[in-house]
């Protein structure tokens, strides 16, 4: 029997999942196969014309991939270059006992899954309070009726779906007989989506996963003190990003399909006690050896990372090394600029409520204005000058305000797949779930009724002061010299 070989063929970064299949679909159906011994090519021209691509289906497109040492048939151009650089963090040093490990962090974690968003986050404290008491509530009686039953039927077969939002870590819950209780002081302000913050009710029993986070927050106290970095994860659909915030984020910060890792600056016994700086004595000790400065501290490397990480050749050069790692952290030429920029950014990203408002031009098309949001319609939508993406310089606010003079650039700080202002108009509106009948609205977040318009404003200038301070970054090297 002959050995089968394994050919692989690249197609443009750029195509979306709905023409990588409609390639697939012109080849299949062409008469020439897209094997890599024909002679076959496949055009495409994307709706409207206003992309072309074209890919040659022969030999000379096709590869026959090898693994790598670590078993990894994917490879890329850049990977030993990349794993030369010392690993933001990793699942040994995590679990090493030691705590001087060769990473730049020693933990890190997912943000909280919930598998229960529309139950267990809201923009408001009562509702949120009413509705997981009231959960609880429901549980207890489930497990009331379930330690009753002799024998035990199947949990699968007793649960009450109509009742609860069920998943496996409930249902176990239920199954060893676990009352809950309901604690007023465990609704936390979250960062559920970037510059979107809602209530949260942080307790184990009714979100799936928390993973480390109660090691990270374990209290408010600690949103005053600490900052983590949560950046995207291996594996995502989304393009790199990372953001800094105080609060519990949630796994999915940048939306469905894109896991985040969070790395905190400090961590913290369950309680709240014995803080201890993240940053590891390794990273510290070779900051200061290679950059000879002592006086580096561990949040110069903190927010160096945070900059760093901003860096758009960084993200370019390795950005399919980033699809299948966690970030790898080079010594650039300079570490200061980058140190600079990541308290900066830091900065800006953080405080983004209390940020200068930009000044848009508002047409009112009645003479009272209504603050209140039910779903903003962006107006006029165009691509960038690069193409990249679209933007809109009207924004329909509701039906008595427009906003008019968002500038192009704004749209230019993208978060995974969206810009800042895009997030904005996406979570602030007033949705229903389906299923459950729940109903988020966004109007009540804040006691000032202008909060979500200031908000825009607000966004908009962190938006141009972080393109200002990337585009400064993008003209120092990121890469050793060595390299």
């Amino acid at each position: 029997m002959s050995q089968g070989k394994l050919f692989y063929l690249r197609v443009p970064d750029e195509w979306t999942k709905a023409e990588k299949l409609e390639f697939l679909a012109k080849q299949a159906a062409s008469d020439n196969s897209i094997l890599p011994a024909s002679a076959s090519s496949g055009r495409r021209q994307a709706a409207g014309g206003r992309r072309q691509f074209d890919v040659a289906c022969t030999t000379d497109y096709w590869v026959n991939p090898a693994p790598n040492r670590k078993n990894t048939w994917m490879t890329t151009e850049t990977e030993d270059e990349f794993d030369s650089f010392l690993p933001i963090g990793s699942k040994e040093a995590k679990r090493a006992s030691i705590i001087n490990s060769e990473t730049v962090f020693k933990a890190f974690s997912g943000g909280v899954k919930t598998n229960r968003d529309q139950w267990v986050f809201d923009f408001v404290f009562a509702p949120l309070a009413k509705r997981m008491r009231q959960f609880v509530e429901n549980y207890n009686g489930q497990v009331d009726k379930f330690v009753r039953q002799n024998p035990k039927p199947e949990v699968d077969d007793f649960v009450d779906y109509d009742l609860l939002k069920w998943d496996g870590t409930l249902k176990n819950e239920l199954r060893k007989g676990n009352y809950g209780r309901f604690d007023l002081d465990r609704i936390r302000r979250a960062l559920y989506r970037p510059f979107t913050k809602k209530q949260l009710y942080f307790e184990s029993l009714v979100i799936n996963s928390v993973y480390l986070q109660p090691y990270f927050f374990p209290d408010t106290g600690t949103e005053v003190e600490n900052r983590v970095i949560s950046l995207t994860d291996k594996g995502s659909e989304r393009p790199f990003m990372a953001m800094m915030s105080n609060l519990i984020p949630d796994l999915h910060v940048v939306g469905p399909g894109c896991s985040a890792q969070t790395f905190p600056f400090y961590t913290y016994a369950a309680d709240g006690s014995n803080r201890r700086e993240n940053i590891t004595d390794y990273a510290l000790e070779q900051s200061r050896a290679h950059y000879n400065e002592p006086a580096i501290s561990k949040w110069d490397i903190f927010y160096y990372v945070y900059g760093l990480l901003h860096h758009p050749g960084y993200r370019e050069r390795y950005a399919l090394d980033l699809k299948r790692s966690l970030p790898r952290i080079p010594f650039a030429p300079a570490f200061r600029p980058y140190a600079d920029a990541g308290r900066q950014l830091a900065e800006l990203h953080l405080n983004y409520e209390s940020a200068e408002r930009y000044t848009l031009d508002w047409l009112l098309t009645r003479k009272r204005v209504d603050y209140r949001v039910e779903k903003m319609l962006p107006k006029g939508k165009v691509d960038a000058a690069d193409g990249k993406y679209k933007v809109y310089a009207t924004l329909k606010y509701n039906g008595t305000l427009t906003l008019q003079g968002i500038p192009e650039r704004a749209f230019a700080y993208r978060l995974g797949n969206r810009s800042a202002v895009d997030w904005i108009v996406d979570q602030y509106r007033v949705k229903t779930d389906r299923r459950s009948g729940i109903t988020h609205d966004p109007n009540g977040y804040s006691d000032d009724p202008q909060y979500i318009l200031k908000l825009i404003e607000r966004v908009i200038t962190v938006s141009l002061r972080t393109v200002d301070i990337v585009e400064e970054l993008a003209k120092l090297p990121f890469r050793p010299a060595s390299c």
